[in-house]
């Protein structure tokens, strides 16, 4: 019985080792400040890096254009800008992250203009290494309209090898400078991007800890009680069986708290923690027998 417990516990964990996770994005919920136009979701490091409105120099280098503004978005608010006019293959919408033990990467958005000052209608996702040239995202060519249902791609993959440390950028580069009525995209044409969204897979889990000296959980496997230790403090911690149900939950534990689960039914359980001074959760997993 253990036996088969413990292979199908194996086979769990290769599929949760799998689940995307957010490296960066934009939902844009501030119009001002020194930070509105930084990723506010994602990897930490990432949330450095802007989104810029852009054209092309040469097939390695680009720079930055107008003054990017805020309008209304999709849900709070959205990145908005002008000056597209004549821009087709030249102008694009650019984000930049690093992701280095990442694969299987994903990119999500959703674009419009304004229906009285129409900005671009047609534009592609392409991507690039910080040693590259840009190359196509297959099925990321775009129709933008005057909504935000139209110009919208969902978790899109995106062929990114071979990152190592360095920097990869996405944009969204105009195609034609024919606007979404129809006619020719002028200085005042507006182009507007929200809900910027690019996963990944790490090769070590999803938001997994990734480092045993700062949380350990002994034994594992165990039959429902437990040990926990961790050489920082917690502001907290919950334990989830496979169905997500919240099956214990503790706030300020000790260095070295035992934890007993009652009436435990064997399998794989996920305890997440929140180390004090840090809004990140993280996770790890543990056998019950």
């Amino acid at each position: 019985m253990k036996k088969q417990l413990l292979l199908f516990v194996i086979a769990l964990l290769a599929g949760t080792l799998s689940a995307q996770e957010t490296l960066t994005g934009w939902n844009f919920p501030v119009n001002s400040g020194a930070d509105s136009l930084n990723a506010n979701l994602g990897l930490t490091p990432n949330k450095a890096y802007d989104l810029r409105f852009q054209w092309v120099l040469t097939p390695t280098t680009d720079s930055t254009l107008n003054t990017i503004t805020f309008v209304n978005g999709a849900t709070t608010f959205a990145a908005s800008t002008t000056g597209w006019e004549n821009g087709a293959n030249v102008k694009f919408w650019s984000v930049k992250f690093k992701a280095g033990d990442y694969t299987n990467f994903k990119v999500s958005s959703k674009q419009k203009s304004d229906a009285a000052n129409p900005g671009p209608r047609d534009f592609k996702l392409q991507w690039r290494l910080s040693s590259g040239t840009y190359a196509d995202v297959s099925g990321g060519t775009l129709i933008v309209g005057s909504d935000w249902t139209t110009g919208v791609v969902t978790n899109l993959p995106v062929p990114i090898t071979g990152q190592g440390t360095g920097s990869i950028y996405i944009r969204w580069i105009m195609t034609s400078n024919t606007d979404i009525n129809g006619g020719t995209v002028l200085p005042a044409g507006q182009s507007m991007i929200d809900d910027i969204l690019v996963t990944g897979v790490n090769s070590l889990g999803q938001n997994e800890i990734l480092y045993t000296n700062c949380l350990k959980v002994f034994p594992s496997p165990n039959n429902g009680t437990f040990t926990l230790t961790s050489p920082e403090s917690l502001d907290g911690f919950s334990i989830s069986d496979l169905n997500g149900k919240t099956i214990f939950k503790m706030d300020n534990p000790s260095l070295k708290q035992t934890v007993t689960i009652s009436n435990a039914k064997p399998g794989l359980y996920l305890l997440k923690v929140r180390f004090s001074g840090s809004n990140q959760e993280l996770s790890t997993r543990f056998i019950v027998e």
